[in-house]
């Protein structure tokens, strides 16, 4: 395909930045799996921006990673309707910032692991279909 001219999307993520992260060590249980849980969440900052938060925990083999982020969107026109506008920011956590904290998660675990842990890429139309 050739794209001839690029179409902006109206609403741009123009900062990420990371508000906490935590990786620790813990005591290794027998038979410990690997596990992943997220959380997203969006909120309107004023008529024109808002922020998307994304949450993701991964246990493996004894080790805990804890990361979430926080990307603010701006958006082209005054924000009319703030159930929706949280409802796209809270998609656009799992879309945008999953990758993000997937590279952050695979760099900080090659330097403690001898595997590190590159969390999956995902599905992102099923996953919030099934999201609470």
């Amino acid at each position: 395909m050739k794209v001839e001219e690029l179409v902006f999307f109206p609403t741009q993520l123009v900062h990420v930045e990371t508000i906490r992260f935590n990786a620790e060590k813990k005591l290794e249980k027998a038979g410990m799996k690997y596990r992943i849980k997220a959380e997203t969440r969006g909120e309107v900052v004023d008529e024109k921006m808002g922020k998307s938060y994304i949450k993701i925990c991964v246990e493996n083999n004894g080790y805990y990673f804890e990361e979430e982020k926080v990307g603010v969107f701006q958006f082209s026109e005054k924000i009319t309707d703030e159930k929706s506008a949280v409802q796209f920011m809270e998609v656009q956590g799992v879309r945008i910032l999953w990758s993000y904290i997937r590279e952050d998660l695979y760099t900080i675990s090659s330097k403690m692991l001898p595997h590190p842990i590159m969390i999956p890429t995902i599905d992102v139309m099923k996953t919030l279909e099934k999201a609470k």
